[in-house]
């Protein structure tokens, strides 16, 4: 599996038989990641997402449930905390991937189950409008996943007033980080215990 982070909330993912992208960002975010192609397009909801930035005609899944096309499975999540946003667990060769895209507060236990397991979780740490680093910290605490990748955090060009993400790699007790054009792995590339941390750029 191929994953790079558009900026903001969005991400591409590519695995040997399709192509999904989570919340393309829109040019009011300052993110510019062009054109893209995917098979399908998951938004976790409709502000500052741009759906034509996809080409051709993927599967465009935007509510709760559960979606498979070529390999990806896309189970979409409701929290009783939020309304009009969904979380997404996906499913693809082997591992497990949690993106829970503007989350701005913990969750409870019957939301924690949702994620439970989850080998790669997409976090938010810029505070402001969502989890800072000490809450994204707190999360990932709860959740213990394999490998965490924040996004939602100040780079270049962000028009959004987050903070970097030095205070949540600081938080979490990460250390000597650089950042990764794209984070390539497979089931066995997981770590074996502690949560490892990849910084991708956008």
């Amino acid at each position: 599996m191929l994953i790079s982070w558009l900026g903001e909330a969005g991400l591409r993912i590519q695995t040997k038989a399709a192509s999904a992208v989570v919340d393309p960002p829109a040019a009011e975010t300052g993110s510019k990641p062009g054109q893209l192609a995917a098979d399908v397009v998951a938004l976790s909801q409709a502000e500052h997402r741009d759906r034509s930035l996809v080409t051709g005609q993927p599967l465009v899944i935007n509510t709760p449930g559960e979606y498979e096309l070529l390999g990806l499975f896309f189970y979409g999540l409701a929290l009783p905390s939020e309304s009009g946003r969904v979380h997404w667990r996906i499913e693809a060769e082997g591992l497990s991937l949690g993106h829970v895209a503007d989350l701005n507060h913990q969750l409870d236990n019957g939301e924690l189950s949702q994620l439970e397991g989850v080998d790669i979780l997409f976090v938010p740490v810029g505070g402001k409008r969502v989890l800072n680093a000490e809450q994204a910290a707190a999360l990932i605490s709860q959740i213990e996943p394999r490998v965490v990748v924040p996004i939602q955090y100040h780079f270049a060009g962000s028009r959004f007033s987050y903070a970097a993400v030095d205070p949540f790699l600081k938080e979490f007790g990460a250390k000597n980080i650089s950042p990764i054009p794209k984070l390539k792995i497979t089931t066995k590339d997981l770590p074996a215990e502690e949560t490892q941390v990849v910084v991708l750029q956008p």
